[in-house]
């Protein structure tokens, strides 16, 4: 099995639970996507602890068929952590500090294949590493200041 895993962070001139509600929110999450990554939102039940919270996802189509999956809350912890992971494979990691007057906001996306080499595949279609993970931390930074 391979998995490759981006992290990165970045600093936000806001306060931790400022940035925490916006990124707990599904559809902010998507609104940070790359534009020809971005899928729409449907079927989404929050629950009020956070955990099971579920949200599924729709992304054009391939073949004639719809590509669907489903984003599954895994840990919840108010101010610090969420994960969720998804039925296609990546794991979604937000970690949350505080940064001096703001907050340290950090992304880890991880993604396993039992295929050789098929995460470079992945990397090279789906993601473009770093730079994706970065682009989506700078769009938040830019919602969340502005």
């Amino acid at each position: 099995m391979s998995t490759t895993t981006h992290v990165r962070s970045i600093h936000i001139d806001a306060p931790v639970e400022t940035v925490f509600d916006y990124v707990k929110d599904p559809a902010h999450f998507y609104d940070a996507m790359p534009d020809r990554m971005r899928a729409k939102l449907r079927a989404v039940n929050v629950t009020p602890e956070g955990v099971g919270t579920t949200y599924e996802w729709v992304a054009g189509h391939l073949a004639g068929f719809e590509l669907v999956g489903v984003i599954t809350r895994q840990e919840y912890v108010v101010n610090e952590r969420i994960v969720d992971s998804s039925s296609t494979g990546p794991v979604w990691t937000w970690t949350l500090e505080p940064d001096g007057d703001g907050t340290r906001l950090t992304l880890a996306f991880e993604y396993s294949t039992k295929i050789p080499l098929m995460d470079k595949v992945v990397d090279a279609i789906a993601w473009r590493g770093d730079r994706d993970v970065d682009a989506m931390l700078a769009a938040i930074e830019d919602e969340v200041e502005t």
